[in-house]
This record gives C-alpha cells, sequence and structure tokens, in this order.
C-alpha cells in the first residue's frame, strides 16, 4: 500500500478492525467491521512507559493492550501486574523466543511488530511487516517468527491471504506466503517442520512447510475457523471455528480433519481462543459471547462444564507448569487466573483497556539441590554420567536410577547442568546437526544453557531436546541431542 494511502488511513477514525469479528444476520453469519471505537482518556495505562521497569519475574505473562498501545508484564508468581510497556498501535498479538528473551509484539494499526527485551522490560525499534498483521508465532530453534495479515485494506475490505517470515538474528522480513483469505492465528509443531495457518473466510487450515516456506494443500475444518493450537506431542492440531461453535481437530500425520467437538455454546459466542495443557490432555477454549472457558479433554475429545470468567473472555496462555490458565477478558479490561487441577477461577487481575492478547514466557531451569534426573515413562530409569572420573566427552546415557555416583546432577543459576565439575553440553557444532549429548568443561556457553518447557530439556541456542533414542531402556544406552517432539522419550523431572 502506498505511504499516502496508509497515513489517510491513520488520520481518519481509529476503526477496531478486529479478527474474526463476527455478528448474525438474516442470511446467515458473516465477518463485518465494527462501529468505531476511542478508548477511554481515563485508562491508567496509556502512555504509560516501561523503560525503568526493570526485569521480568521468572515466569511472566505478558498482556497486549489493544486500545492502550501498550504490553502489560504480569509476574505469575504473585499475579501483579508490573509498568505497561509502550509499543506501537493496536498491539493484538504476542509470541516468545524460545529462550524466553524476547516477546514479539504485532502493532495491527502501525503495520509493525515490536521487539521487547524480557531482562529490562522496554521495545526496541519496530519492524515494518506487512499491512494489519494479525498474529505471530516462533518457531522451535528460535531462528523464525511468522506473521499473519488479515487485511490488504478497509477502505475498501480486502481481506489479504498472506504469511510474512522475519529472521529473528536481523529483524528482517522475508517474503510473504499465499496461503487462504483472511489468515487468522498460526501455530508451529514442536519439530519446527510446520507451521498451521487459519483462514476464517476460507475455512480452511493451510500447512506451511518451513524448510522453504511454502504452503501445502489447504484443510477444510469449520466455518469461521479462527485459533489454533498443537498437542504436546505434535501429533494433534486443535482449530476453533467461531461461525460454527466447534472445535476441530487436524492429525498431523496425515493433515486430515477429524469430527468437530461441539462446545456447548452458540455460533458466534465461541469458541474464539485455545490453549493446551503442557501434558496435552486438556484443551481449554475462550467463548467471548458467554463470559465462559471450556475445557476439552484431549483424549475422548469431550467438552467438561464452562467455567464462567470475566466479560468476553478471548486470549488464553497456560504456565509452563500447567497448573494455571490465564484468560484476557476484553469486556472488562482484566486477566482471570484458573486453577487447572479444580478448574476454579480466581480474583481478576486488572490489566490496560481492550487487553487482546497473551503469552507467558518458559520456565527457565533453577537452582536447586543436586540429585536424580529421571525419565518421564521409566520412573527407574535415570540420566548418568558414565565416566564419573571428570573425564569430557559422550558419556550420558540412561541407567537404572539409585546409583549413587554419576546421577547427583546440579541444576546451576546460570542455566547450565553439571555433574562432578562437567557440565551437560549439547556437543553441536551448527543447529541442524545431531549428535550424542556430552559432559565438558563448564563454561557456560549457549551448548550448555539448558530450559525446562513442557517437561522436556530444551537447549534454547539449537532448538534441540535431550533425548532418549527409540525410548531405549538398556542401561548404557547414550542420550543424544534432537529436534523436540515432545514425545515421552524427552520428558525429564528435575532433582527438586
Amino acid at each position: 500500500m502506498p505511504a499516502g494511502t496508509i497515513r489517510a488511513r491513520r488520520a481518519g477514525p481509529r476503526w477496531r478492525v478486529l479478527p474474526a469479528v463476527l455478528i448474525a444476520l438474516a442470511a446467515g453469519l458473516v465477518w463485518v467491521m465494527p462501529v468505531p471505537h476511542v478508548a477511554a482518556a481515563t485508562d491508567p495505562m496509556v502512555g504509560s512507559s516501561a523503560a525503568s521497569a526493570g526485569s521480568a519475574s521468572p515466569v511472566t505473562a505478558y498482556v497486549a493492550n489493544f486500545d492502550s498501545g501498550t504490553v502489560t508484564p504480569i509476574a505469575t508468581a504473585t499475579n501483579t501486574a508490573g509498568p505497561p510497556i509502550t509499543v506501537g498501535s493496536g498491539p493484538n498479538a504476542l509470541a516468545i523466543t524460545p529462550d524466553g528473551k524476547t516477546v514479539y509484539v504485532a502493532n495491527f494499526d502501525s503495520d509493525t511488530v515490536s521487539p521487547i527485551q524480557t531482562a529490562t522490560n522496554t521495545a526496541g525499534p519496530p519492524i515494518t511487516v506487512g499491512i494489519y498483521p494479525n498474529a505471530l508465532a516462533v518457531t522451535p530453534d528460535g531462528k523464525t517468527v511468522y506473521v499473519t495479515h488479515l487485511y490488504s485494506s478497509i477502505t475498501p475490505i480486502v481481506y489479504s491471504d498472506t504469511v510474512t517470515p522475519i529472521r529473528i538474528a536481523t529483524n528482517t522480513a522475508g517474503l510473504p506466503i499465499t496461503v487462504g483469505t483472511a489468515p487468522g492465528q498460526i501455530a508451529i509443531t514442536p519439530d519446527g517442520k510446520t507451521a498451521y495457518v487459519t483462514n476464517g473466510i476460507s475455512s480452511t487450515v493451510t500447512p506451511i512447510a518451513t524448510a522453504n516456506n511454502t504452503a501445502g494443500p489447504p484443510i477444510t475444518v469449520g466455518s469461521d475457523p479462527f485459533d489454533i493450537e498443537v498437542t504436546p506431542d505434535g501429533k494433534t492440531v486443535y482449530v476453533t471455528n467461531i461461525g460454527s461453535a466447534t472445535v476441530t481437530p487436524i492429525a498431523t500425520a496425515t493433515k486430515t480433519a477429524r469430527p468437530p467437538i461441539m462446545v456447548g455454546t452458540a455460533p458466534g459466542r465461541g469458541p474464539a481462543k485455545i490453549a493446551i495443557t503442557p501434558d496435552g490432555k486438556t484443551a481449554y477454549v475462550t467463548n467471548t459471547g458467554s463470559g465462559t472457558v471450556t475445557p476439552i479433554v484431549t483424549a475422548t475429545h469431550t467438552a467438561r462444564t464452562p467455567i464462567t470468567v470475566g466479560s468476553a473472555p478471548w486470549a488464553i496462555a497456560i504456565t509452563p507448569d500447567g497448573k494455571t490458565a490465564y484468560v484476557v477478558n476484553r469486556g472488562s479490561g482484566t486477566v482471570t487466573a484458573i486453577v487447572t487441577a479444580t478448574n476454579i477461577a480466581r480474583t481478576p487481575i486488572t490489566v490496560g483497556s481492550y487487553p487482546y492478547a497473551i503469552a507467558i514466557t518458559p520456565a527457565p531451569v533453577t537452582e536447586g539441590p543436586p540429585g536424580p534426573i529421571v525419565s518421564g515413562y521409566r520412573k527407574t530409569k535415570c540420566v548418568t554420567d558414565l565416566s564419573y572420573w571428570r573425564a569430557n566427552g559422550p558419556d550420558v546415557v540412561i541407567g537404572d536410577c539409585g546409583r549413587a555416583a554419576g546421577q547427583k546432577w546440579t541444576i546451576e543459576t546460570n542455566g547450565t547442568i553439571s555433574i562432578d565439575g562437567k557440565c551437560l553440553d549439547t556437543g553441536l557444532g551448527h543447529s541442524a546437526s545431531n549428535g550424542l549429548a556430552q559432559l565438558a568443561d563448564c563454561t557456560g556457553a549457549a551448548s550448555q544453557q539448558w530450559q525446562s518447557r513442557r517437561g522436556a530439556l530444551v537447549n534454547p541456542a539449537s532448538g534441540k531436546c535431550l533425548d532418549d533414542p527409540a525410548f531405549n531402556v538398556t542401561d548404557g544406552t547414550h542420550l543424544d541431542i534432537r529436534g523436540c517432539t515432545g514425545r515421552a522419550n524427552q520428558q525429564w523431572r528435575l532433582p527438586f
């Protein structure tokens, strides 16, 4: 779009152009542009800055406030909101890099993406992308951010059909990828090989091969598909269909849709957004029109009793430990925390005006006393140092738990995992290779940094996970470093 057109658009009344907004007409459900809206001048978040807000807590939820032009950090340990961070106009989507260092914010009205450094909670220079950036997703290796674009124009309304990749190392936008009409949300499989995009007007989902950024054949789902999420094991994609009040599961192995799940709301009132617990057992969907959240048991694809939250619940995210789901309530300017063990909603947390999106940082590997790292699928098997006389090399193996020597791992404050003066190391010369897990002299290098993410031990620099090959339970089997899959042979319980 020419610059003059953009300036003219900005100079006119600021219309709230929201993804997947539906109204019921006699002819059926259609996509429309809502009435103009002006942010309340009394909103305490408007115009605030977080340049001196300090660092984020170990696990922080970031909430995008559409009308305020800000992002509010929430310390999940205390459920307290910090000073807002000023970004672009109309922030409506968030994505966090796997290392937890950067939050990318899509600014719907500014045609930009703002990077926020979580260490200081300050926004960097905005990145210009296509017009009306709508959703974001980061690849597991932390190299690429994918941005969807809902509109090409609103005067007249022309829906987009593209997704833009951004190279994180340089924060530069690549060539757009053509998908279906009105791309909404995007999700990436744990192995990083496929990005799935919902196409609201086309009522389809487009898979994108991330290796070459090519779109595959579209998958037909329900009416007005909006949000999308992948299970931790990467086997199923769940799609919310606002127009048909259903959730469609897609088998990633065959890229085929399964029978839809009814969530008990009227068409157009939900479900809107979806989040899946780290153990993959429950999917939570927000029902904007009814002020509720519906839990879905993924094993049986059955919906449970809805949970009452705030007004017009929209976005939802779940903490890395799976204990809390945070729901953004657009109509009340709040965030509601739900205890997943009981599905009980807590007292709402006040944020900015018209909160629209939420994302939560990954859990750091925190310091703890020495102890075993136990396999997530064989409770009698532990990560073992085969050469407990302090040698360097590929001597990290699976072994029976209970050995005094070779299993006392220490989670250090600098993000490393050590034993007998050596550190767990990927041993990877570059991120594209797989190799055996190593023990090496502790340097604190990127190859020795680890995060606990959905039960996996992830090296952020490579985007790969500590892996027990082929679910081998034979003592002495060497552990390796492979692409993260979310499967049980990459699940580990830390010693604290």
